[in-house]
């Protein structure tokens, strides 16, 4: 009885499949679970910080709360939307015409001055038209509700560490 050698290609090849197989299944594996997780994940929380400058209601906040009751107190911001939106238009316009008297000459530091305090101006009436929207949707909070409002700008103002 002879004894064949063994092929040495057989065992190098047979590690490169298997190498292939485990990256393929990995890969298949992440899709399907990305797949499976968007059916299971949460609806994206709707933003109101494009509509307002509303600084006092962290975002996280109206996350908690459930999809109805946070399509009923977004209204509220996009009730101030327009008055906020326009403000944030002359807040701009005064940021361009500000641009414009640096650049004048003769330079006139009284009306970079005037221009900068309006810019200034604008800038405080978009921040009181938020205040004014925030103030409207924490009347309508239940108890329980400004509580949790309370926890989230706690942990906003901890810059989210727990303690």
């Amino acid at each position: 009885m002879s004894e064949s050698a063994p092929d040495p290609v057989a065992p190098s090849r047979w590690r490169w499949w298997t190498i292939l197989l485990v990256v393929s299944l990995a890969l298949n594996l992440l899709v399907g679970g990305a797949v499976v997780s968007s059916f299971f994940m949460h609806e994206r929380m709707q933003r109101f910080g494009g509509i307002s400058n509303v600084q006092l209601i962290p975002r996280h906040f109206l996350g908690a709360l459930p999809r109805e009751r946070r399509t009923e107190l977004l209204a509220v911001f996009r009730g101030h939307a327009t008055r906020i939106k326009a403000e944030r238009q002359a807040s701009r316009e005064a940021a361009i015409n500000l641009a414009g008297a640096l650049v004048a000459e003769p330079y006139d530091e009284a009306k970079v001055r005037a221009v900068a305090e309006e810019f200034g101006a604008t800038g405080n009436r978009v921040i009181a038209q938020g205040i004014e929207a925030a103030m409207e949707m924490i009347g309508k909070l239940t108890l329980e509700e400004r509580k949790l409002l309370a926890e989230h700008i706690r942990k906003r103002g901890e810059g989210g560490r727990r303690k």
